[in-house]
């Protein structure tokens, strides 16, 4: 009784009114059962002419020349698609890549349909649930049309109530789908500028060129200025916004620009000053090393913000260094320690009052190109390290953290400025360390004004920017990928270290290799009696136990 009671509550969400009759055999009208049709002239590429409110009743016209299939194949000037079974092979015309093809499933293919009447063009949300759909959605024809665009009729379509539906899917789409494995619609910052590791003479000679900074005028009002100095942000996580009005709501005037504040139990936004008792020791006049905030909270945020309000003590000056570029230079220059920055974990805590924070990270996080994506780096707010922990495992983490800290400390890496009143610093939170030296409280008055924006709307606006450039007609910077990021990393260790050699990674602290050694201890070889009183087995079986037994783990399994 449940289930049709879903089924019907489902039937009259996804139903649409229609001024033409449809005949009863075809059950009530739904959203889906208006075909996607060829596009007329001047839509873009790849997407259909669909009138929402067109009579739904009669099957959908064919295009006026349709390529006649081969069996299930049909070639065109776009290109060849195959289809049998539950899959559609897709070979595109002058595809760069020479493939043998690129293999997507009905259901993914149906259940991904762009048009309007599967995807609700004002709310951009799906108008069926995937489960809606049978396991292998039927398919009468398909075909590349010569723009590289494919287009798909579905047979004894369900979520148009039998009728036949037309899907279109744009050419960029069909090309990703081959280029890009995992590709999916509707991801943020698909082309943003990759990040730029600097150390301090890359960032002062951005500095030089006019980057990385902007009034607070162009900011606020200036969409190409703002659009600008945001690209910079997203690529160096460090600009710098001058002449904000000395106001305490500034500085939400100014994150309010990129995206909504993110809340923390400091609040929307807090105040860093010196003061007696402080439960921060950022609200201290003594030095703060190089950091990163609220390691220990969830979500960490993604930018942080600080604007001056006053420095006029002696001392004070902030301090920042790129995490990411110090990672790098523990990959390019000790594979172990490198290996020990991604695997162990570092535990992190908050408590004061009614505030309890606990959360565990590796010092560095990678993607599946093991390409350093993000940093946590929080001294201050290290938890202990577990009891039981050997010495082994733990001086090995503090070798690697040492390592990560003198380069990221390094005088060539750190960037030091001190702020006037009215400037305001933005930072990425999860890529750029920050700190602070001491200064004297009683000489003057230094008084900032902090926010945080959450990482997800962080690489939201990342999105927005790809969107009004491709919209602009505007150019960005040169796109620095990770692996070009990576061997600018190693040209800059170069010059200031003639003859540097560059390891490879250290190949027996891979995971796959370090989870296997019981190779030579199989109980199937160990209780075999002609492998065991052989000598030479005997041998090779005790070298092998030896060697196993003096290797350690590839992947640390610590928690500290």
């Amino acid at each position: 009784m449940m289930g049709r009671a879903l089924r019907a509550a489902r039937a009259v969400r996804f139903a649409v009114r229609c001024p033409s009759p449809v005949p009863a055999t075809l059950g009530p009208l739904r959203r889906w059962q208006q075909p996607c049709g060829p596009r007329t002239a001047g839509q873009p590429a790849g997407y259909a002419n669909t009138p929402r409110l067109e009579s739904l009743a009669a099957s959908p016209q064919p295009p006026e020349e349709v390529p006649a299939p081969v069996g299930n194949k049909v070639e065109t000037e776009g290109g060849v698609v195959e289809w049998g079974g539950d899959h559609v092979t897709i070979r595109r015309a002058n595809n760069p890549l020479e493939s043998a093809g690129h293999v997507v499933t009905n259901l993914g293919l149906r259940d991904s349909c762009p048009c309007s009447l599967c995807v609700d063009p004002d709310s951009g949300q799906k108008n069926f649930s995937t489960t809606d759909l049978p396991d292998v959605p039927p398919l009468d024809h398909a075909e590349l049309l010569p723009d590289g665009a494919l287009q798909v009729v579905w047979a004894d379509d369900v979520p148009s109530g039998g009728a036949p539906h037309t899907s279109v899917y744009p050419a960029a789409e069909v090309a990703a789908w081959e280029a890009k494995p995992g590709w999916q619609r509707g991801t943020v910052n698909r082309n943003s500028p990759q990040k730029l590791p600097w150390d301090r003479p890359a960032y002062e000679a951005l500095l030089a060129e006019g980057r990385c900074r902007v009034s607070y005028q162009d900011w606020m009002n200036d969409d190409a200025a703002f659009w600008a100095a945001f690209a910079d942000l997203w690529q160096t996580g460090l600009i710098r916004v001058t002449d904000v009005p000395l106001e305490e709501d500034a500085v939400e005037r100014v994150a309010t620009r990129i995206a909504p504040l993110q809340h923390t139990f400091y609040g929307w936004t807090w105040d860093v000053k010196s003061k007696p008792q402080a439960e921060n020791v950022a609200y201290t006049s003594q030095f703060l090393g190089l950091h990163q905030d609220l390691m220990y909270y969830k979500p960490v945020p993604g930018l942080q913000l600080l604007h001056c309000l006053a420095n006029s003590t002696e001392g004070g000056e902030s301090l920042f260094s790129h995490g990411i570029r110090a990672a790098y230079e523990v990959k390019l220059t000790n594979p172990a320690d490198w290996e020990m920055l991604k695997w162990v974990q570092t535990s992190f805590h908050y408590q004061k009052g009614e505030h309890h924070y606990f959360e565990r990270s590796a010092i560095v996080k990678t993607d599946r190109r093991d390409h350093p994506g993000a940093s946590f780096w929080a001294p201050p707010f290290q938890a202990m390290f577990p009891q039981g922990l050997s010495s082994d495992k733990m001086l090995g983490w503090k070798r690697a953290a040492h390592a990560f800290q003198t380069i990221a400390e390094s005088e060539h890496n750190m960037v030091e400025m001190k702020l006037s009143p009215g400037e305001c610093v933005i930072f990425d939170n999860r890529q750029v360390l920050h700190g602070r030296r001491q200064f004297a409280a009683t000489t003057g008055d230094r008084w900032l004004k902090g926010a945080y924006i959450s990482n997800q709307n962080f690489r939201a606006a990342a999105s927005r920017l790809a969107d009004y450039c491709e919209s602009a007609g505007v150019e960005l910077y040169p796109l620095h990928r990770r692996k070009v990021a990576e061997d600018m990393v190693w040209t800059s260790l170069v010059k200031r270290t003639p003859g540097l050699e560059r390891l490879p990674p250290k190949e027996s602290t891979t995971p796959k290799k370090a989870t296997t050694p019981k190779k030579a201890t199989t109980p199937k070889k160990a209780t075999t009696p002609k492998k065991a009183t052989t000598p030479k087995q005997s041998n090779v079986s005790k070298k092998s136990d030896k060697s196993n037994k003096q290797k350690p783990p590839a992947k640390p399994e610590i928690k500290a």
